[in-house]
């Protein structure tokens, strides 16, 4: 067996039947092994931070590991953004990439590959030789895995086929880490704070998410009494619960607001506490105990200081709490009143002034609109930027698999690659992913992805003309936002040419021109938002208010 068929034989030993890639002199060989020998499914991407885009949100819906693979040089450079996005979002991903040959000097693509993989904090796989290519290649999978975050291996052009010995195979498998969860001590103080607290909230992040820990936690605010938050990351992971009150943090609605800062106690489950999601912490009240449990022991305290951390995986920690609660019969009614269950239930998304006028249409009246319009079996992607906001707050999720907020670099121009991913991991459900016009534009060849594998999306872009936050500062700072605005861009007749269906509204009544492609999806639909681009969301005025705590950590 030679070296690239190696690759191709032990990821499916592994059970990979997916691959995102853009093809290269450096990965063909393995790559097209994969697709053509193996019936691996091999979908290309206009782009290489495209495939890994695709490769990420794949992982984030599916709950498995994403592959991507690309060429030597340039192809891994071109990952870069995308690379860093799944570093911090501790996306399980695997990048095969190809490299230069060993025997040849002054190669034009020659580079320092490992170094570029390790700056960015992903994972590098180190390939010992022909004759260990399959157990490097499974343990960069399982490294994957288990450390939930890219890891990199790259493969000789003059090494790939070189033969190889293929007897490890019968012993590859993928690695499953065992719960973890906070020792009887842990436990026993855990009790103790929930014991002397009034009213708890419990707050979910991905890690919770990751472990599948809905209905233990959920299971545990019962008993406790507790309210049920999320970071927006974690969305829609209560969905469909009386106590869920939404996000934490700069997406939260005015009701979860008032009763989060109402807590005395907030418990975190596999959230990292980032600024966005405790405001600074002024999300809480000042004297509400945060405690934050988490697998991974550098996350306490990391970004928002906590009064007490504890090392657990979110599911066996809130099983071993809840169980220990009960042998102590301990139930509390908390939060969990008639007048607050009436308070959230009574909240209300659609009352606000409508700022559509004609020319320009308001993203929360489309938002309110297509949330009524599409089926409920939906993934909602976002792209980064001023149009991230609309549809986290708008627009409603089954689950949180549903959801892929891949904001973790705030690096604008992601979401069609992580849309096409999500839509390859779901196709029973109908992907909607929501770009600004910069986000779209940067990675417009993606649509054309779309296309050639007549994959259903509705793409739907907030075109304000514009880089939206940067309008909305240099305006808070008294400087002109010339810089930052761009000419209309008609992405309806983009799309169009591109073999994509179009559509452009300046109202939120012209989206009643859907209803025949949603009846039938096929391929995909660009919207086409024409949005007023000095209209700024709440959330994002909220933070540029002078005195908020955005401004005075921004400003020193």
């Amino acid at each position: 067996m030679l070296v690239y068929e190696a690759i191709g034989h032990t990821l499916q030993r592994l059970g990979v039947d997916t691959i995102f890639g853009l093809t290269g002199d450096g990965n063909l060989r393995f790559s097209s092994y994969m697709a053509d020998e193996l019936g691996i499914r091999l979908y290309a991407a206009r782009h290489e931070g495209g495939a890994v885009a695709m490769a990420d949100g794949y992982a984030r819906v599916s709950g498995r590991v994403g592959v991507a693979s690309v060429t030597q040089g340039p192809g891994v450079t071109n990952t870069l953004t995308a690379l860093t996005e799944a570093v911090r979002g501790n996306t399980p991903l695997l990048l095969l990439a190809g490299e230069t040959p060993t025997g040849q000097r002054k190669h034009n693509q020659d580079l320092d590959q490992p170094a570029v993989y390790a700056a960015l904090g992903a994972g590098v796989q180190p390939l010992h030789g022909p004759d260990q290519a399959v157990r490097d290649v499974a343990q960069a999978f399982n490294r994957a895995r288990l450390e939930s975050r890219p890891i990199a291996i790259s493969f000789p052009g003059d090494m790939q086929g070189l033969e190889c010995r293929p007897d490890g195979l019968e012993r590859v498998r993928p690695l499953q880490a065992p719960a973890s969860q906070p020792d009887a001590g842990s436990i026993e103080r855990l009790c103790e704070l929930i014991a002397r607290a009034e009213r708890p909230a419990i707050l979910a992040g991905r890690g919770a998410v990751r472990s599948a820990a809905r209905e233990a936690l959920v299971g545990l605010a019962e008993r406790i009494g507790a309210i049920l938050a999320t970071t927006a990351q974690a969305k829609g992971l209560f969905a469909g619960d009386p106590f869920y009150i939404g996000s934490s943090g700069c997406f939260a609605s005015p009701v979860g607001s008032r009763l989060l800062a109402q807590a005395d106690l907030v418990l975190a489950f596999g959230a990292s506490l980032t600024l966005w999601t405790t405001r600074n912490r002024e999300q809480y009240a000042a004297s509400a105990r945060l405690v934050q449990i988490d697998l991974r022991p550098a996350a306490l305290g990391a970004v928002t200081p906590v009064d007490e951390g504890f090392i657990g995986d979110a599911r066996a920690t809130a099983e071993a709490l809840a169980g220990e609660l009960a042998d102590r019969g301990l139930r509390k009614e908390g939060f969990r009143t008639p007048a607050v269950a009436q308070e959230i239930a009574g909240f209300r998304l659609d009352v606000f002034e409508d700022r559509s006028n004609g020319r320009t249409v308001d993203p929360r009246a489309v938002m309110i609109k297509l949330d009524r319009m599409l089926p409920r079996e939906r993934t909602v992607v976002i792209d980064s930027g001023h149009s991230m906001g609309w549809a986290p707050i708008y627009m409603s999720v089954p689950d949180a698999a549903a959801f892929v907020f891949s904001n973790d670099f705030m690096a604008v121009g992601l979401g069609l690659g992580n849309a096409f991913g999500a839509a390859i991991a779901r196709p029973d459900r109908l992907t909607v992913v929501t770009p600004g016009d910069g986000g779209t534009m940067m990675s417009l060849g993606e649509v054309e992805t779309f296309v050639r594998y007549d994959v259903p999306a509705l793409i739907v872009v907030i075109n304000d003309a514009a880089y939206g936050p940067e309008v909305h500062m240099l305006r808070a700072a008294g400087k002109s936002p010339e810089h930052a605005l761009f000419g209309d861009v008609n992405f309806a007749a983009v799309a169009c040419a591109l073999g994509a269906q179009g559509l452009t509204i300046r109202d939120a009544s012209q989206l009643d021109q859907l209803g025949e492609w949603l009846a039938r999806p096929r391929g995909p639909m660009v919207v086409d938002c024409k949005v007023d681009p000095l209209q700024c969301a709440d959330w994002l005025a909220a933070l540029l208010e002078p005195g908020s705590w955005y401004r005075r950590l921004a400003d020193g």
